[in-house]
């Protein structure tokens, strides 16, 4: 009789074990960036958070082939969701062709390739960014960064120790990536993608962007810059 009432207890651990289980929430930096982009968002205790450590883009690879290789990162075996910021986002929209997502929120960013500011374009038709250096990809992006996003200075530490810690082999490859990337709107219907941006967003500019929630005053950088704001719409979505 023991045996069975430890067996029955047992099992009893076991469901409520399970019903306990944190929702996973996989978080995806921008090409400048990496885990600290979220220090300034509080997930409501529910979720587990996981961040996605990015590799280095293979030659000439492809958003969709680079994605894949993210992929494994991810436990699909329970329902999960994925938030991208930038670069994060491009790839979270790709992820939703190769795994199933509940849904996906994308923060400064685009979710195809319309959507990508014109210098991109360019460079599709005219690949300079292929002979410059990566070393100069790294070292310019610390003088752009604060000339496109000048809020970035209530942060300024946290963004140049990203930029810093960063690869300069990534960031051109990464640059690449974007450049050729050809994701239609199409592709995302039926998806659940939910799009989070800033008005005053002069890397990806609002005028390309067809946001679900827009921050007033928020800028590329404002996951960071306005965390309370994209705070309350994250666990606002992620909880309906």
């Amino acid at each position: 009789m023991r045996k069975y009432v430890l067996i029955l207890l047992l099992l009893l651990v076991g469901e409520i074990a399970e019903a306990q289980q944190l929702t996973r929430v996989y978080l995806i930096p921008g090409q400048g960036s990496d885990y600290r982009i979220y220090n300034n968002i509080q997930f409501d205790e529910q979720f587990d958070t996981i961040h996605i450590h990015y590799i280095t883009p293979l030659p000439l690879e492809s958003m969709t082939a680079y994605a894949k290789r993210l992929s494994v990162q991810i436990d699909t075996t329970t329902p999960f969701y994925i938030i991208g910021v930038s670069l994060g986002g491009m790839i979270a929209c790709e992820l939703t062709d190769i795994i199933k997502p509940e849904k996906v929120i994308i923060i400064s960013s685009a979710d195809n390739a319309t959507e990508i500011p014109e210098l991109y374009h360019f460079f599709s038709n005219y690949p300079l960014h292929a002979i410059i250096p990566s070393s100069v990809f790294k070292y310019s992006t610390f003088i752009m960064q604060p000339l496109y996003e000048p809020d970035r200075k209530l942060e300024r530490s946290i963004c140049n120790a990203m930029i810093w810690d960063k690869d300069g082999i990534f960031i051109k490859r990464a640059t690449a990536m974007i450049v050729g990337w050809n994701r239609t709107a199409e592709a995302n219907q039926g998806k659940n993608i939910i799009q989070i941006h800033g008005d005053l967003d002069h890397t990806i500019p609002i005028g390309n962007v067809k946001a679900d929630y827009v921050i007033e005053g928020g800028s590329h950088m404002m996951t960071l810059t306005k965390g309370n704001e994209v705070t309350a719409i994250i666990n606002t979505t992620l909880l309906k």
